[in-house]
């Protein structure tokens, strides 16, 4: 399916996510139904797959930032925490998966200039990225990628919704 990207004027905003990192929204958008955000899912067991899905309020799409650590809301404090995860793997099409929260490099990202950074990557060769792929529908696997100034990597936090960039009006 081919990319069509087309440029929207639109006032720019932030969110202050963290201690003092700052996403900006919206500046270039491609054409989508509405907003689309990351997606836990219903389920909260290890090695489900995260996706896209078109925003709603629901908490399979609230998060907390939690030092570098991307946790699904429902999960904090409880007994199992649950935590966006890479796997081992650094490879370009790694599906994002849930996995229990644990003290790992597969579990810790950094916020930069809206993209979302697999941690121990910074500053190598290959920097890593969550990565929505060109589409947009519901049940869209979210991926790594080799980072590149992309639409498929921005992102804007929004009251705990992780929003993907181009997807806002």
């Amino acid at each position: 399916m081919p990319f069509i990207r087309r440029m929207l004027s639109c006032a720019v905003l932030a969110t202050t996510v963290g201690a003092g990192v700052a996403l900006p929204v919206s500046a270039s958008a491609q054409a989508a139904p509405g907003a689309v955000c990351v997606d836990a899912t219903n389920s909260r067991a290890n090695n489900t797959e995260v996706r896209l899905w078109g925003c709603l309020d629901h908490a399979n799409q609230r998060f907390v930032i939690d030092a570098g650590q991307i946790k699904v809301k429902d999960t904090v404090g409880t007994a199992r925490e649950v935590c966006l995860d890479t796997t081992n793997s650094r490879a370009n099409n790694t599906k994002v998966r849930l996995w229990t929260c644990l003290d790992h490099p597969n579990q810790k990202f950094v916020i930069d200039a809206g993209q979302i950074k697999v941690k121990d990557t910074i500053g190598t060769a290959r920097e890593v990225c969550l990565d929505t792929t060109n589409d947009r529908a519901n049940n869209t696997k979210v991926r790594l990628w080799t980072c590149l100034d992309h639409p498929n990597q921005k992102f804007v936090i929004d009251a705990g919704k992780i929003k993907v960039k181009d997807t806002l009006a």
